[in-house]
């Protein structure tokens, strides 16, 4: 292990990997959390004027424009954020050998294999969101490809922000019927558990160029949804159940495609932290959603 950095930033203040890498922030690192307001990263001369000032030997890039729908009608919006920003981003860190560690996503894949995907597989977007993406991978492996770490992740759910585990509870107390696409599968991934890892990350020698990481298991945001359900039931955040329909991508409709199987291979990553199963994970984001609404 080498020594932590000392003074790091984290891009995208208010997102749900961003609140989590405060939540699991080791104590001996100072760390600059700044949202657009603070530091808009679509304008170039930002960053640069940023790190001229500010001593920091770590940048943890958590922003991104993630509405993947959206993406498809806004695609320079989603371009500006998701791949100019990280070129700029790239850049600048590479001017003052500065270490970047940009977080990715399993949508830069198609789908359309049976088996995890593994950090070398060819990546192959569908829809806009995951092109946008992609792109800026490649412009940080090329602007800044000796000091910079890739971690893609998939179905990111926390006690933060928006996402499917709190859409699904706000859903499940106000419906008596929802329903919830059956034929995509992937790996949810707390993230708690990914901003501990990305924190282990900081503190290695060396690194490989792109890691994946989420929690064990693969499951279906049906089965996903259900399991939601039980959970609530137990920890009394759901008095009564609901019935779940299970229904096929094509009856959803969405503006966007998304790829059919995304789960992704982590075993490189586990040999680094030990990850748990996304039940287990799911039950401790539960607990701590009880436990905020109690206090």
């Amino acid at each position: 292990m080498s020594i932590p950095p000392k003074n790091a930033l984290v891009i995208g203040k208010q997102g749900q990997v961003a609140l989590a890498l405060r939540a699991t922030q080791p104590q001996n690192i100072k760390t600059d959390y700044r949202g657009r307001a603070q530091l808009d990263i679509r304008q170039p001369d930002a960053i640069h004027k940023l790190l001229r000032q500010k001593p920091f030997d770590l940048v943890i890039n958590a922003s991104g424009y993630t509405q993947v729908d959206l993406a498809e009608t806004q695609h320079s919006e989603a371009d500006a954020l998701n791949h100019l920003s990280v070129k700029q981003l790239a850049i600048s860190c590479a001017e003052h050998n500065i270490r970047l560690i940009h977080l990715s996503t399993d949508y830069v894949f198609d789908g359309k294999q049976d088996q995890p995907y593994r950090p070398d597989d060819v990546p192959h977007p569908i829809n806009a969101y995951g092109q946008t993406k992609l792109a800026g991978e490649q412009a940080l492996t090329r602007y800044h490809p000796k000091n910079s770490t890739i971690i893609r992740s998939a179905w990111l759910y926390s006690p933060f922000g928006n996402n499917f585990v709190k859409t699904m509870l706000k859903l499940m107390n106000s419906r008596s019927e929802i329903n919830v696409i059956a034929d995509q599968q992937g790996s949810p991934t707390s993230a708690i558990e990914l901003a501990q890892f990305i924190w282990q990350i900081s503190l290695q020698d060396t690194t490989s160029p792109r890691y994946h990481w989420s929690d064990i298991g693969v499951t279906s945001w049906f089965e996903f949804a259900k399991q939601i359900q039980t959970c609530a039931i137990e920890e009394g955040l759901l008095n009564k159940e609901v019935n779940i329909k299970p229904i096929s991508s094509q009856d959803y409709n969405a503006a966007a495609t998304r790829p059919q199987f995304s789960a992704l291979d982590c075993q490189h990553s586990y040999c680094l932290r030990q990850a748990k199963r996304w039940q287990t994970n799911l039950k401790d984001v539960m607990k701590t959603i009880k436990n905020n609404e109690e206090t």
